[in-house]
């Protein structure tokens, strides 16, 4: 039975438009640090961050050395309101010693994740961003270094008071020296330890580090002088900082003096079991 002509047509129902995009500012701008060379500002050895929304980190994770503190970012979602997640990998940064660049090394198995909280204020959450990451060596990342590395970045930077203030310091390195002299000499050595890193990479080497033995023979003042990196000078300066020395003197008299000391690292492969 067919309908009646003066039948009313039921109307065709409108198709239904997605719902609006809603602009995630805050995890755009997350999303924009993915390519950067970034380094953890606190230089954060854990490889599980958390911050507040004000860049402050949970806990009191432990540090090292800037060298093992890089980033790469390979992805940032949003996890859970009020919560952005920035997943990548640790970058160790190895010193180029022929071109004089710091090269950056990532660590393909060492992931690192860091959580950031946000509350939809895209500038505070670029402040906190900027608290928690530097893009490249800048200043700021310099000054928040040891001294050893403050010194390297920056050589004429006051060292902090200390018992050498306003003392002559005697350069050994000018050649001849005078008959009533003699530079300083180790008399107790301490090896560095390499670090998981560079044993992984198989990283090999000298660095210098410069520093002043004061007249009862311990060093002062240690600061990188050619870096290689991948925390290996943070390790040696650790390690020096224990030597000790014969005195460098000067008209019979032990004085403080200069001293430059390479240190050398090669890679050995473990025995075959």
């Amino acid at each position: 039975m067919f309908a009646s002509a003066n039948a009313q047509q039921a109307k065709p129902t409108p198709p239904t438009s997605p719902p609006a995009a809603v602009d995630d500012v805050d995890l755009e701008h997350a999303q924009s640090l993915i390519g950067r060379a970034l380094f953890l500002r606190n230089f954060y050895a854990a490889n599980e961050l958390t911050f507040d929304a004000e860049g402050k980190v949970a806990g009191t994770p432990k540090t090292t050395d800037w060298t093992l503190s890089g980033m790469d970012v390979l992805k940032a979602e949003r996890r859970a309101p009020g919560r952005i997640e920035l997943e990548g990998v640790r970058v160790a940064i190895r010193y180029n010693q022929d071109q004089h660049i710091f090269e950056r090394h990532p660590q393909k198995d060492d992931k690192l994740t860091v959580q950031v909280a946000d509350s939809n204020q895209p500038k505070a959450f670029d402040a906190a961003l900027a608290k928690i990451f530097s893009t490249g060596i800048d200043p700021a990342l310099q000054r928040s270094m040891p001294d050893f590395w403050v010194h390297y970045f920056t050589p004429a930077a006051p060292w902090p008071q200390d018992e050498l203030t306003g003392k002559p310091i005697y350069n050994t390195a000018a050649a001849p020296l005078p008959a009533s002299a003699t530079p300083a000499s180790p008399e107790k050595k301490v090896e560095p330890r390499p670090t998981n890193e560079s044993e992984r990479d198989h990283v090999k080497g000298t660095m210098q580090v410069r520093m002043v033995v004061d007249e009862q023979g311990a060093p002062k003042h240690v600061a990188v002088f050619l870096p290689i990196g991948y925390g290996l000078d943070e390790r040696t300066v650790e390690a020096v900082k224990q030597w000790r020395f014969k005195p460098a003197v000067k008209d019979q008299k032990p004085v403080p003096a200069g001293v430059i000391l390479n240190q050398g690292f090669d890679f050995v492969p473990p025995p075959h079991p």
